[in-house]
């Protein structure tokens, strides 16, 4: 299967050679006058409206038509069609997106801590208050490297960009498409459905609203061996739009969202294996992977049942989470000349997650880790004002931004006294027996309560400015000036913080380069660009201890590239370097004679490598695209491990050397009111590190993932239907891997997080109508 899969994908690649050779030979000239072009793509990477081929930056466009083709729903399946983007919910999923370009992300376990990969909402940066749903999506731009020039402090390694669909005036649509993947059916592993729809319509001759709905339930992708449970796990979200044109001259845009997710029976990692490990099991009570396999026989997670599938754990309990976020955004665009412009965002957003309860246990009967009662709280306001002059060879976007973020951590009922060791009544944190009146603590006898709150304020002056030089060459940069201040509070048992510390700092980064556009179709160009990262204050793990400080980050990177328009096809190439210095990480350190994983400034981390993406309209029937990073990205000479091993000069976690994404889809009219088609998405990764721990027992292999799609629909897509596959060929890969040394090997006593469509396989159809 392997072997006809890369056959398939290099006769394609051939054949796209071909094309692009002959669009060479033919010159731009003919290009402009097909039919068959490309439409022209516009993205806004540099705050205003561009070509894509004329914007001298690293950039991966997904149109919405392709995201709904493959399937795109959230950022962990966006990483299907980006190949430099990875996602790893382990580390910050819930606050920031978990997202990392060129093998750069957040790796410090802190809500205060910014995200190395901003994502930004409708021109909204998200900070630390992630919408975790992409529905109703008009674009999406990823921009890789430092982009904090007009991005700010929490796009050190790129950026997200995020464009929902827009109302226009004077028009009427509606669409609605529903997926469903049953378990167990055509050899489908969990039960999946996701309805998803919008309506768009006008409010007299100046205004226009679009509302647009997406719901999804995913049952069975993990099970509760002990109560013989699925999980299930349910979310929805609602977007309103309202455009309103009170004149010529300006423009208004008012975005409410609000998502809800409620997860029942989640547990935080499920029972699995290190799929390189070559440690056997004993009998059990013999070695410490048969005590642990002793304990977990007795709850039916058997031997049969431990696989890199994982699905099984147990726990006498269920977990139960809610998340609830709100974002409520506003954009005003006026025109205050010919080419004088002004836009202001302002943006509020609020997340609550109450984790009524939540198990860390790898078997929870009789000895059950939990956090209980304990909510989190996160808001977060900004303001972005900026002005945009577009001259006879000089163009400038400058402005000033200003962001208020709070996270506190509560008692979700205020009511309940601490120390309470009956089940439903504790607060925070407990090592206890599960069902019984008396919480057997370890070692404090009683439940732990961390009282945290969190404050940062930011605010940024910057301009970004492209001086024509030549009638070829243009020169591009800009700066900007950050004053962040952060102060954490932290306590234990007690609703009022007693330790805190603050931080405060300024910052001056920004960009320069060179572009050469020999023709309106070729751009070469050249940058130097230094990202930001503000310092941080992680927690203590104890009353009275010190807060731990990061060192703010600063990526240092070199890029060349070029663009090509080729009529039907666009090229990309470019190579680049990174360092980046006070990296922040976890890093193990020794604390008397246990090795214990906590928040550090690991040093210098560096990321190099080669990006190349070919996409377009090949033929009258073939659309592609494809893309390959080769990215070696390395931690520095010394780092530790989790379990003590070096780690220097390894790739750095969840990070492949290669990856290779090849999406397209294939069209065959029938008849003038029918067409078939066939539509794939495949995507290979190198051998990839999926805990900080020794790379010979805790990296997935490489493999690749297939997705296919084929099905009927009109020509004018007014109605669709297929049938789909994810992870064909089930590729096993989780998110992350959790070992746990207690009762075990650290490889077999080991917690996975699985995903649906890439740790398992998803077969279902789809319908879709579009009025």
């Amino acid at each position: 299967m392997r072997a006809i899969l890369f056959a398939s994908t290099a006769l394609v690649l051939v054949s796209l050679g071909d094309v692009v050779a002959a669009q060479v030979q033919t010159g731009a000239a003919s290009a402009e006058n097909s039919d068959e072009n490309a439409s022209e793509i516009i993205v806004t990477a540099r705050r205003r409206d561009e070509s894509l081929v004329k914007v001298p930056l690293a950039i991966t466009v997904t149109t919405g038509a392709q995201l709904s083709r493959d399937q795109v729903y959230t950022l962990t399946d966006l990483q299907r069609i980006t190949p430099a983007l990875q996602v790893n919910q382990g580390f910050g999923g819930d606050i920031n997106g978990g997202a990392g370009l060129r093998g750069i992300r957040t790796q410090a376990f802190n809500p205060s801590v910014a995200p190395s990969v901003a994502i930004v909402l409708d021109q909204a940066a998200a900070g630390n208050v992630n919408f975790p749903i992409l529905h109703d999506i008009a674009q999406v731009d990823v921009l890789r490297g430092p982009q904090g020039t007009l991005f700010g402090q929490g796009a050190s390694a790129g950026v997200i960009n995020v464009s929902t669909v827009a109302p226009k005036i004077g028009e009427f649509r509606a669409n609605f498409n529903l997926d469903y993947a049953d378990d167990g059916t055509a050899g489908s592993e969990s039960t999946e459905i996701v309805a998803r729809g919008g309506v768009t319509f006008s409010l007299g001759d100046k205004a226009a609203m679009r509302i647009a709905g997406f719901y999804k339930q995913e049952v069975g992708l993990r099970t509760n061996t002990f109560l013989n449970l699925d999980d299930k796990r349910n979310e929805y979200a609602v977007r309103g739009r309202l455009l309103v044109e009170p004149t010529e001259t300006i423009t208004v845009h008012l975005i409410a969202d609000y998502a809800k997710t409620t997860e029942d029976g989640v547990n935080f990692f499920s029972v699995t294996g290190a799929p390189t490990s070559t440690r056997p099991f004993g009998p059990p009570g013999s070695t410490l992977g048969g005590v642990s396999q002793g304990n977990l026989n007795a709850c039916g997670v058997t031997p049969d049942r431990i696989t890199l599938r994982a699905r099984s754990y147990c726990e006498d309990l269920q977990s139960q989470e809610d998340r609830n976020i709100l974002s409520l955004t506003g954009i005003v665009e006026a025109e205050l000349a010919d080419n004088l412009s002004l836009t202001a965002v302002t943006s509020y957003r609020d997340l609550q997650v109450d984790e009524i309860r939540r198990n860390f246990s790898l078997r929870a009967v009789g000895f059950a880790a939990r956090d209980e009662n304990s909510r989190q709280d996160y808001r977060q306001f900004s303001q972005e004002l900026r002005f945009a002059y577009e001259g006879n060879g000089f163009d400038i976007v400058a402005g000033g931004y200003f962001a208020d973020f709070s996270y506190t951590q509560s008692q979700i009922d205020p009511s309940l006294p601490f120390g309470d060791r009956r089940p439903g009544f504790r607060n925070g944190f407990s090592i206890c027996q599960g069902t019984a009146p008396v919480c057997n603590n370890q070692p404090t006898t009683a439940p732990v309560y961390r009282a945290e709150t969190a404050k940062n304020q930011t605010f940024a002056l910057f301009a970004d400015a492209t001086v024509a030089l030549a009638q070829t060459v243009e020169l591009f940069g800009g700066l900007r000036f950050t004053d962040y201040t952060n102060e954490n509070a932290f306590g234990i048992n007690q609703l009022n913080t007693t330790n805190s510390d603050s931080i405060s700092e300024n910052n001056l980064s920004g960009r320069v380069g060179l572009s050469y556009q020999p023709n309106p179709n070729t751009n070469l160009y050249t940058s130097f660009s230094i990202g930001y990262k503000p310092s941080a204050l992680t927690f203590p793990g104890a009353a009275g201890a010190a807060f731990i400080r990061l060192d703010a980050e600063r990526n240092t990177a070199f890029e060349v590239g070029g663009k090509f328009d080729l009529g039907r096809v666009q090229v990309d190439v470019n190579a680049f370097y990174m360092n980046v210095a006070n990296f922040q990480g976890q890093e193990s350190v020794l604390v008397g004679s246990e090795l214990v994983s906590q928040a550090r400034n690991i040093g210098d981390v560096k990321s190099y490598g080669i990006e190349t993406s070919v996409s377009g309209q090949v033929t009258r029937n073939l659309s592609l695209n494809f893309g390959y990073t080769f990215n070696p990205a390395t931690y520095r000479d010394g780092f530790r491990g989790d379990d003590g091993f070096i780690l220097g000069g390894h790739q750095v976690l969840s990070s492949p050397r290669h990856k290779l994404v090849l999406s397209g889809e294939y069209v065959q009219p029938i008849s003038n009111a029918l067409e078939g088609f066939f539509s794939t998405n495949i995507v290979y990764r190198s051998r990839t590190l999926l805990s900080n721990r020794d790379p010979a027992r805790f990296s997935f292999p490489a493999g690749e993932t297939v997705n296919i799609r084929l099905g009927i629909r009109h020509p004018d897509g007014k109605w669709t239907a297929s049938i789909f596959a994810r992870n064909l060929t089930r590729d096993r890969q989780p998110i992350g891997f959790l070992p746990l040394n207690f009762a075990g090997q650290d490889d077999l006593g080991l917690r996975g997080w699985p995903v649906a469509g890439l740790t398992t396989r998803l077969v279902g159809a789809s319908v879709g109508f579009n009025f």
